[in-house]
């Protein structure tokens, strides 16, 4: 009974003792003040601009942020970053009925950690950012992909980014105005991202209970409900364009309502559904048609997204 006891006790020394010992910190890399600042120009539309003034012009690429930073967890280091493009406008707001704003980019834009402890590139593609709130500040969101330099193991999936946006004026008045705000990326994180990787239209066809949309999904300005999906996954395509369309367009809201990243597909998402528009599905529209036309145009596009091969990260959920 006594030896026993012991190694009870002993086994229960062990468990509080491993208890008591720190948490490994996240691997993440932690962005300090970004020291340049850009121009957010608004007309007076939905539309803001994005121009990084020539000063911040060298050896051909454009710089939006560079500062310091640190890294935590197997990244334990400090450094710098630079973030950079080749365009002085490689991005635009367009304006949401909540005040937020979608960003559609036009140019790459790059990031570089450096440290004495290791590198890490790759390439950031922003999908939202915030309206400003108090202290004139402002959420910008994104992906790092193509994860290259010596920490590239440490973000498999690529990474998730967040900025705090300094401005000198809230967006969501800016774009009712000709004017324009200064901005500044004030501090960010970069995460490693899960693996999200998205399903077939096929496969949402065969397993309704595998939606996580709720009672429906919006095509166009039109409401349907699951059982609708279901019936218009069921229409054959045969020659009409809204038809494939609203099967690729479903398949890809069911696959963000999943989990995966709706960046890289934004600007198409937007498209699919104005061209869908009020008209219900089926609409008859030929795919020789100019609007047929656009409508396989993006149901290519998401068929691609759709077959895991545009991207595999993990949205903000």
């Amino acid at each position: 009974m006594k030896i026993r006891a012991l190694a009870v006790s002993v086994a229960l020394t062990a468990v509080l003792t491993l208890g008591a010992l720190p948490l490994v910190a996240q691997n993440q890399i932690n962005l300090g003040d970004g020291l340049f600042n850009a121009h957010f120009n608004g007309s007076g539309s939905p539309i803001i601009t994005t121009v990084i003034p020539q000063i911040y012009l060298s050896n051909g690429f454009y710089f939006l942020a560079n500062g310091s930073a640190s890294a935590t967890g197997q990244m334990a280091g400090t450094g710098t970053y630079v973030i950079y493009t080749p365009s002085a406008s490689p991005f635009f707001l367009t304006h949401n009925a909540d005040d937020s704003f979608t960003i559609t980019q036009t140019s790459p834009i790059f990031f570089k950690y450096t440290s004495a402890t290791g590198t890490l590139t790759g390439q950031l593609t922003f999908g939202t950012i915030s309206k400003t709130g108090q202290g004139l500040l402002s959420t910008m969101t994104g992906l790092l992909t193509a994860p290259g330099g010596s920490f590239a193991p440490f973000f498999p999936n690529g990474g998730n980014a967040s900025f705090s946006i300094g401005l000198t004026f809230p967006l969501q008045q800016l774009y009712l105005i000709h004017g324009f705000s200064a901005v500044e990326f004030q501090n960010g994180v970069i995460t490693g991202a899960g693996s999200c990787m998205p399903l077939t239209q096929g496969y949402w066809k065969n397993h309704q209970g595998a939606w996580k949309d709720g009672s429906g999904l919006f095509l166009g300005t039109n409401f349907y409900t699951n059982d609708q999906l279901e019936n218009i996954f069921n229409t054959p395509v045969q020659g009409d364009a809204s038809v494939d369309l609203a099967h690729q367009l479903t398949a890809a809201l069911l696959n963000i309502a999943n989990g995966t990243s709706p960046l890289p597909i934004q600007a198409t998402l937007t498209d699919a559904q104005n061209l869908i528009g009020s008209g219900f599905i089926p609409e008859n529209i030929s795919p020789s048609s100019p609007i047929g036309q656009q409508m396989t145009g993006d149901a290519s596009i998401l068929n691609d997204y759709n077959n895991g091969l545009i991207t595999g990260a993990c949205g903000s959920r």
